[in-house]
């Protein structure tokens, strides 16, 4: 009889009429419902059979791995060192310092056209492990930091060396995902990664902010800790297996991948673009859109500090903790778009809800209202919800096979030149504005700055509309690659 139950309440799994039984029929017909149960199915949907120990095996290592990457998070880390670090260098230096910071990540991605090159005919699986064991190892040296201006400068290095690690992480893992994963299972996938990420982040980022709240020298105990949780994602990675992983490092071999050595990278991403020129144009408005949502990050340390006096708690929340925890909410909807879409076409559909936060966020400065900031940070997760797919899986959608790393490397390496030139951006700006407007003006600093992020952002939505006219018929599903 258990079985019986078991096996009923499995099938009703796949049956759209098991979901909602309660609800009357006139529920189960309406529009709202019909689409929310839809996205709940394709949620929460098995992998194909082929697909779960792979599956299986890096959802447990985004557990584990994430609780390190929550101590190098751009929020969390740059909110740590706007507070820590406040008494031990000038105002110009810790501005800069914490932007560089928050925006290692992006700035690390410059250079990801060396990866595809360093890992050409090598198991990815090993060499992506190498990465995470150093990423760990980097984690951990961030508790020896002193607490003086020369500590500010040990954790900036920290980080992005951490983050350059992750970069090549970032670079090589569409390989895999793209062998063990068809085209509708890996963004369900990926996906689910994502939101497993994001969750752990978001959690173990607000555990961090409240015991710095309590004590501000225990990061030196939080960070081993976090690195110690990581090493059991690193042990569950080490045993995944790529599918058709012997005839991809043959085709590597022959030199389909090593035309982006460490040397001839950049004239590489130039060959990309000027052979792709839909790619190019695409990267475009990537970068217009990109360029204002790098610069937001470190504007919100900023801003959560010097206009609204939070602490290191309510700061990494607003930056952090609230914008992950709603991503998991935003990921199934758009995941379901991007499924059905070309990334063209899901861009030009998404790129309006990060002027949405945006904009709510300039309000929110304007208003002088906590309430509007936490809205905004809500808004901005759901934004982010579709970038963090979107950002993994775009390529795709215009590479052929054998040149993914090399499409990838591109997209990331010009992730890292807007990460390059945001930092300096946010700082130079947010430094100017502060000290060019007068302290009884309406318009603050932050909201002067936020308003020409909101700009940028709306500029990269135009021009995913546009590209999405221009490209016709190719911004369909049917001309994807697959």
């Amino acid at each position: 009889m258990p079985r019986a139950r078991a096996w009923h309440r499995f099938q009703s799994r796949g049956d759209p009429s098991a979901f909602g039984t309660r609800c009357t029929n006139d529920s189960r017909d309406s529009p709202v419902f019909n689409f929310a149960r839809d996205i709940l199915n394709r949620a929460r949907a098995p992998m194909p059979l082929m697909a779960r120990p792979a599956f299986g095996r890096e959802m447990r290592t985004s557990v584990f791995f994430s609780f390190a990457l929550a101590a190098v998070d751009g929020g969390v880390i740059g909110v740590f060192a706007r507070h820590t670090f406040k008494d031990d260098a000038s105002p110009a230096t810790l501005t800069l310092a914490v932007a560089l910071i928050v925006a290692a990540s992006e700035l690390a991605n410059i250079i990801s056209f060396i990866w595809p090159s360093i890992a050409a005919g090598r198991a990815k699986v090993a060499f992506i492990n190498t990465l995470q064991g150093l990423i760990l190892l980097l984690v951990a040296c961030i508790a020896l930091a002193p607490s003086s201006s020369v500590g500010l400068w040990m954790v900036l290095g920290l980080v992005m060396l951490a983050r350059v690690c992750w970069s090549g992480i970032v670079t090589l893992r569409t390989t895999i995902w793209r062998a063990n994963y068809d085209r509708e299972s890996r963004s369900r996938a990926v996906g689910r990664f994502e939101t497993t990420r994001q969750l752990v982040v978001a959690i173990g980022g607000l555990c961090i902010g409240w015991l710095l709240d309590a004590d501000p020298e225990k990061f030196r105990y939080v960070a081993p800790v976090a690195a110690l949780v990581g090493v059991v994602g690193l042990s569950t990675f080490s045993r995944l297996r790529v599918r058709g992983e012997r005839a991809l490092l043959a085709r590597e071999r022959l030199g389909a991948e090593r035309a982006m050595s460490p040397l001839g990278g950049i004239r590489t991403v130039w060959r990309v673009l000027r052979q792709d020129l839909w790619f190019a144009r695409f990267m475009g408005a990537m970068f217009t859109l990109g360029i204002g949502n790098l610069m937001l990050t470190p504007l919100l340390v900023f801003i959560a500090d010097d206009t609204f006096g939070m602490k290191y708690g309510k700061s990494i929340a607003v930056v952090t903790t609230i914008p992950y925890l709603v991503m998991p909410l935003a990921v199934p909807v758009w995941a379901r778009l991007l499924a059905r879409t070309h990334i063209v076409a899901f861009r030009s559909i998404h790129s309006w809800a990060f002027v949405l936060s945006n904009s709510v966020f300039v309000l929110a400065c304007l208003l002088e209202s906590k309430s509007l900031l936490f809205l905004g940070a809500g808004l901005q997760g759901a934004a982010l919800g579709g970038g963090a797919l979107a950002w993994n899986l775009g390529h795709v959608d215009f590479a052929p096979v054998s040149q993914t790393s090399q499409y990838m490397a591109t997209h990331v390496t010009l992730n890292g030149v807007r990460g390059l030139l945001a930092p300096f951006i946010a700082s130079a700006l947010y430094y100017w504005l502060h000290r060019l407007i007068p302290v009884d003006s309406p318009i603050t600093a932050g909201a002067a700055a936020l308003m020409i992020t909101t700009m940028c952002c709306v500029a990269g939505g135009v021009w995913f509309v546009l590209l999405r006219r221009q490209m016709g018929s190719l911004a369909s599903p049917k001309t994807r690659a697959v």
